[in-house]
């Protein structure tokens, strides 16, 4: 009787200790929170961050509120995005008593709590469980971006600019899953046709999936930028420690255009483009390093170099490259936009964009222009060097940076 007695309260022990951490969890407004907490204490949660700006800073707060749940045993926590495991943080017993008993400061924490991309063990873990509280299933973002191109490609006028807003209405579905629909708002312009006309902009679903051992693909078909529509497949395989990514892409689009005569044209001729990446991230001064080999849109293959230096969520850089006999070069940044959280309490929530990106070409006249050389797409609105930026280090870094201040 009593060795039933014992597992009953211990049942509700573990019980009782795993709502704590959901609950404090839940209170942040984190989504997806699964949570597992064994008969030795230790406990394993996901959650996903769909309220604050950035990458770091949701992490941080996770993590506080996650310890201030615990009452013994080790924490790992997995950082989701779309449902899709990211991130993994392993943060001992010891590390989280010294912790709540002020003997060591939030900064020590994250000095001392481990961070990686390998997620399969605590996955694993997260079997066991089949309640996920406060799903993103279903829930609506309608966000505004801004759009902005500056370009000297004539001879008639010094630069050539549209200016735009562009929302977006995305949902997550299920598992990896997300609907993207998009409208080009133009508010000012010396371009032509389509640029002064209200016009789609991405219109697509995307599905993300996770292979286990650092690999994760993507799929994502509809109507995209650079009036391109089709398919595009991604993969990538990341090492643990995040410092090295090699990825393929390849994607089948047709032409997608708003015509005065017309209207919404789509044309017949299939274009494939494809490419091989590798990513090497530098972490004592926060460089990202990207090169990829390339058979871009119009049939001209090139190599491309990107120097990316990441200044908490500012990220500022310079490319080159190398396409058919035509050299090219330029830069771009990511910088935030005000509003550091975005509560989502009900089902649609409206906001403005957390990132204004822009690329810069030097080279955009001549055979490179005639020839569309270069010429690729994005197939999601938020893409930039910010955005959705995982790397273990990065965070680490900065997570020790903002505790310091």
């Amino acid at each position: 009787m009593s060795k039933y007695l014992i597992a009953i309260l211990l049942s509700a022990w573990s019980i009782s200790l795993r709502a704590q951490v959901a609950e404090k969890l839940q209170q942040l407004g984190m989504e997806n929170i699964q949570t597992v907490t064994e008969v030795n204490g230790n406990t394993t949660i996901a959650f996903e961050d769909n309220v604050y700006r950035g990458t770091y800073r949701g992490i941080g707060k996770a993590i506080k509120a996650a310890m201030e749940g615990m009452y013994g045993g080790n924490l790992q926590m997995v950082v989701l995005e779309h449902s899709i495991p990211q991130l993994c943080i392993t943060l001992s017993d010891k590390v989280i008593t010294e912790y709540k008993e002020k003997q060591i400061t939030i900064g020590e924490v994250y000095r001392q709590m481990g961070i990686s991309y390998d997620t399969d063990e605590a996955m694993e873990v997260l079997k066991k469980t089949h309640r996920t509280l406060n799903s993103s299933a279903g829930k609506v973002d309608i966000v505004v971006y801004p759009e902005v191109k500056l370009e000297n490609s004539s001879f008639d006028r010094l630069y050539t600019y549209y200016v735009n807003l562009a929302p977006a209405v995305e949902m997550a579905l299920w598992k990896g899953a997300e609907l993207t629909a998009q409208v080009v708002f133009p508010v000012a312009t010396n371009l032509k046709g389509q640029y002064k006309k209200i016009r789609p902009g991405v219109i697509a679903l995307s599905q993300e999936f996770c292979f286990g051992k650092g690999f994760l693909g993507r799929v994502t078909a509809g109507n995209f930028t650079n009036n391109r529509m089709g398919a595009q497949a991604e993969m990538k395989y990341r090492t643990a420690n995040g410092r090295l990514e090699l990825g393929a892409m390849a994607g089948a689009t047709v032409q997608s255009v708003l015509t005065d005569d017309e209207g919404w044209y789509i044309s017949r001729k299939l274009r494939m483009n494809a490419a091989l990446k590798a990513s090497v991230y530098e972490p004592r001064f926060n460089l990202q390093f990207d090169l990829q080999a390339a058979r871009y849109l119009y049939g001209d293959y090139g190599v491309r170099g990107d120097c990316t230096r990441h200044f908490g969520e500012y990220a500022i850089g310079v490319y080159g490259m190398y396409t058919d006999g035509e050299i090219n070069g330029g830069f771009h940044f990511a910088i935030p936009l005000p509003g550091k959280k975005w509560s989502r309490n009900r089902g649609v929530r409206v906001r403005q964009a957390d990132y204004f990106a822009m690329e810069y070409s030097m080279e955009s006249w001549g055979r490179y222009a005639d020839e569309k050389m270069g010429e690729t797409y994005r197939t999601r609105p938020d893409e930039n060097r910010s955005n959705r930026f995982f790397q273990p280090e990065y965070i680490r870094y900065f997570l020790i940076k903002e505790a310091n201040k």
